[in-house]
């Protein structure tokens, strides 16, 4: 049995999406459409997926009405932690990339400039606390980092691997720490 694509973490449940056979308002890879906003980036970000309200209820949660969170990630970038607000008309990136250099070998040749497009559903939704939902990848806070923290393993069975044979091999999973009512993200990766 594969690992569900996105595991979203918030108030005491975690949320599973998975592939889905028909279209779906949230999607794992795909284009980016929003405009990024930042200095300077040579080499455009990954949209690793893009999370609708229909699929995650506690966006629309008051105050906030969060109808899409979308998730980038560096890719590009070795290592790179990555800050940014989200608009429904913007990504602005609010600190500076570390590393500001992005490499066409990393995170290794031949990866693509777009992931493959897939719709993503909720395929379960469980009570879980903090302490069990971190044992799901390597290297997470002890305590909740944020109101909603989402979770990217290394796909199976897409067709393509999002870290080459030895960065699937050892777990390196996508972190996502979302600010809901600030519409911040932060994400890094972890590895063992």
């Amino acid at each position: 049995m594969r690992e569900p694509l996105v595991i979203v973490h918030h108030a005491g449940q975690s949320i599973s999406l998975d592939r889905v056979e028909e279209h779906s308002f949230s999607v794992f890879g795909g284009p980016n459409e929003l405009e990024v906003r930042c200095t300077s980036l040579p080499r455009s970000l990954h949209q690793i997926a893009w999370l609708n309200h229909n699929q995650l209820q506690c966006c629309l949660a008051p105050p906030r009405y969060i109808w899409d969170l979308p998730l980038l990630h560096p890719m590009r970038y070795s290592g790179g932690t990555l800050r940014y607000r989200f608009s429904r008309e913007a990504i602005e990136v609010l600190d500076e990339l570390e590393p500001s250099e992005a490499s066409d070998t990393w995170p290794y040749v031949g990866f693509p400039d777009l992931l493959p497009c897939y719709p993503l559903e909720v395929v379960s939704v469980v009570a879980e606390d903090w302490p069990s939902f971190a044992r799901r990848a390597p290297n997470l806070p002890e305590e909740q980092p944020s109101e909603l923290v989402a979770l990217v393993p290394p796909p199976q069975g897409l067709g393509f691997t999002l870290w080459g044979r030895s960065g699937d091999a050892e777990g390196v999973t996508i972190v996502f720490e979302c600010n809901l009512p600030e519409k911040v993200v932060t994400t890094y990766n972890v590895c063992s």
